[in-house]
């Protein structure tokens, strides 16, 4: 029951994104113009520190607001999804894992993108240097689970892939 691509254009390309238009014949012979976007692949990081989760608090241009999130970035071109786990947990919050694990894939916003988060909880974290980029510019703050839900569910914390992952965690009994 899938739908024909009858044409594409490429609208916008962007580096984190590129943006089409597409005319789709539907399985029952209707057409369609379909606008999606291309988007590369996250991986979100839940960093557990003795009984806390360390998570990063920066700015959002396109919120116009401070967002307190999960450590989190975007693959890069061959770049397994542990990898770069790895490297934005050190990146944004200086800290290493001793211990990976994901815990799901996910697209966020199927009614548009094909984009794809992949969610991981690190734990046994040494504590180190940050090597963030130059437009990385964050603090680290180290929070107990119930104070991260409360945070959530008073609004917060809004970052949907930071909601989704602590509150995944937890039903999992992972935190």
């Amino acid at each position: 029951m899938s739908w024909k691509t009858v044409i594409s254009n490429k609208k916008a390309d962007f580096p984190l994104f590129k943006v089409f238009e597409d005319l789709v014949e539907l399985p029952n012979g209707s057409k369609l113009d379909y606008y999606l976007v291309e988007k590369i692949p996250v991986v979100v990081v839940l960093p557990i520190f003795s009984d806390v989760i360390v998570m990063v608090k920066q700015y959002r241009y396109p919120i116009k607001s401070d967002s307190l999130e999960l450590p989190a970035g975007h693959l890069w071109p061959n770049e397994e999804p542990e990898e770069c786990a790895l490297r934005e947990l050190k990146e944004e919050t200086g800290f290493t894992a001793g211990k990976i694990e994901k815990i799901l894939s996910y697209n966020p916003s199927t009614e548009y993108s094909n984009q794809i988060y992949h969610i991981f909880i690190a734990e046994d974290l040494k504590e180190g240097e940050t090597k963030r980029e130059k437009y990385e510019i964050m603090g680290v703050e180290l929070l107990k689970t119930e104070s991260i839900i409360k945070r959530i569910m008073d609004g917060d914390i809004t970052d949907g892939r930071t909601i989704t992952s602590i509150f995944l965690a937890h039903f999992l009994d992972k935190i």
